[in-house]
């Protein structure tokens, strides 16, 4: 690993690790002030001191994470000048930030958060990540490349962005099968996916994300289809002969012939084991039925 990418993976790793830390703080904060998502709509409701001095942090730990996976990092870019770079990255998150965080101690959170990561990187010198350990591939894409993408996916399959099958008011394709998550489990379904797609010679899977959230290419070890952070994703590669969608009503949507070959292969009879609603059931299909 050469002294810029080790640099870039330490800055990757910081903001992971930081991230986590305080998403669990957050995580028990609410529970200690039971927290619910619609004390929301209550008239005068508002998050505590505490809330506002945590949530910042984790927030804006991640979005310098995604500025930093936009960086390309070259053998020939420079240990100083990547520094720079991963600074700038912080400033930028921080000032997209800035803008929707009005109190003043939610402000004093971030700027302290992110501070935190300036002092990092300032003081990293290449002795100190002779013993960094490499992440898996995982960069952001550019805009350009992102709009191929998408535009790929809706003259192939007439993805749009929007919601798609199952939750799609048209009739299904015949190359498309969709579960509940709770049977793509249970079917072990992410390895056979991962095994399936591994053996077509496909290393690298795009993952492209509803509400304008940054696109990803990630490499195929770390693939997980799943709705995430409010977001629903489509993922495919290079040549988009297959597509796999994670829906926000507990929903795994497998298309391309060769793809639902296997699965239809690996699991006999899984066609009548489609998915019924987002709600989980014995059969594991799901259902749309609340009062059962």
């Amino acid at each position: 690993m050469s002294e810029s990418t080790a640099l870039h993976t330490a800055a990757r790793r910081y903001c992971q690790e930081r991230f986590s830390q305080w998403l669990q703080i957050y995580e028990e904060l609410q529970r200690k002030e039971n927290w619910q998502v619609q004390k929301l709509f209550e008239p005068d409701w508002d998050y505590s001191d505490e809330a506002y001095l945590t949530f910042p942090r984790y927030r804006i730990d991640k979005a310098i994470q995604v500025e930093v996976e936009r960086l390309k990092v070259d053998p020939g870019t420079g240990f100083d000048e990547l520094r720079a770079r991963l600074l700038r990255a912080c400033d930028v998150a921080e000032a997209r930030l800035e803008t929707e965080l009005k109190k003043p101690i939610a402000r004093k959170a971030l700027h302290e958060e992110a501070e935190n990561y300036r002092v990092y990187i300032r003081v990293l010198r290449p002795n100190d990540l002779s013993g960094i350990e490499p992440l898996p591939f995982r960069r952001v894409i550019d805009d350009w490349e992102s709009n191929k993408i998408w535009n790929q996916l809706k003259e192939v399959w007439g993805i749009d962005g929007s919601y798609w099958f199952p939750l799609k008011k048209s009739p299904v394709p015949r190359n498309v099968l969709a579960f509940h998550t709770d049977y793509f489990r249970a079917m072990n379904g992410l390895a056979l996916l991962r095994e399936t797609l591994q053996s077509r010679g496909i290393t690298g899977v795009f993952q492209l994300h509803e509400f304008g959230d940054p696109d990803y290419e990630i490499e195929l070890g770390i693939f997980e289809p799943a709705y995430r952070d409010g977001r629903e994703s489509y993922s495919t590669s290079a040549e988009p002969d297959w597509v796999v969608y994670a829906s926000h009503e507990s929903s795994i949507t497998i298309c391309g012939d060769w793809l639902i070959h296997v699965f239809r292969a690996e699991w006999p009879g899984c066609d009548e084991r489609t998915y019924r609603g987002p709600f989980s059931t014995g059969d594991l299909r799901g259902t749309w039925d609340t009062k059962r």
